[in-house]
């Protein structure tokens, strides 16, 4: 398939869809006008579309769901899907999705698992709050990239297991060749500055999939640095679908 163009493009905006602050949006400058904040949104459900079998009948699970730009990219590209559950380890950003965009095809999950950056204090799980083969599409934008390998491999065999039979995964990582197997905050790298616990994890290519596959997920496809700040795409699927 060919790769998504990096920037979203414009959608009109619909009144009835609330947006969450500027503050809420984890994208900083990216996400400063509404207009972007939808339109990148809706890019990726359209993404999702094609590449996961996003559609109306389907369970998604948002893992990382912030304040809830992929529901509404939803909302605003097909109104809603059978389930959209967005679970999340930041209490303000998932409360006002909680508050503000649940309904009764929408709904978002507060789970305290600890994450060296977003929330130091909370317990050592691997636990995503789904049943065994009961999500159809699952969406993690730039969660593996603040994750190290014990989470990777972790909450990889969790995906695993919660994917429904010909369920795939689409998810985001700073992935590249030659590289060690795994670094926390790599210096020099795609000329950005990486501060504090867990800003950017970068894998190699190969020990990230070997991870994965040992976890019981294979990759489907993959695109090379083309998502925010240079990281890869993933479609992943169970080993045994």
């Amino acid at each position: 398939m060919t790769p998504e163009a990096p920037g979203p493009a414009p959608v009109a905006l619909d009144p009835s869809i609330p947006l969450p602050p500027y503050t809420l949006r984890m994208g900083g400058q990216h996400f400063k006008k509404d207009e972007d904040f939808v339109a990148a949104g809706v890019r990726d459900a359209r993404v999702l579309r094609r590449r996961a079998g996003l559609g109306p009948r389907k369970r998604v699970l948002d893992w990382g769901c912030g304040a809830g730009r992929l529901a509404i990219g939803i909302k605003h590209l097909m109104g809603h899907v059978a389930d959209y559950h967005g679970v999340d380890i930041q209490p303000e950003l998932l409360n006002w999705a909680k508050d503000n965009l649940t309904d009764e095809h929408t709904r978002f999950t507060l789970v305290d698992a600890h994450n060296a950056r977003y929330n130091p204090d909370g317990e050592q799980s691997f636990h995503i709050p789904a049943d065994d083969e009961s999500v159809d599409v699952l969406y993690a934008y730039s969660v593996f990239s603040h994750m190290l390998t014990e989470d990777l491999a972790g909450y990889g065999a969790t995906i695993a297991r919660i994917l429904a039979p010909g369920g795939r995964a689409w998810v985001t990582a700073f992935v590249e060749e030659d590289v060690p197997d795994c670094v926390e905050n790599p210096t020099d790298y795609l000329k950005l500055e990486w501060k504090g616990a867990l800003h950017c994890v970068r894998f190699s290519r190969p020990f990230f999939e070997r991870t994965l596959h040992d976890a019981g997920l294979a990759v489907d496809e993959f695109v090379h640095g083309r998502e925010t700040d240079g990281q890869s795409m993933y479609v992943l699927r169970r080993l045994s679908s």
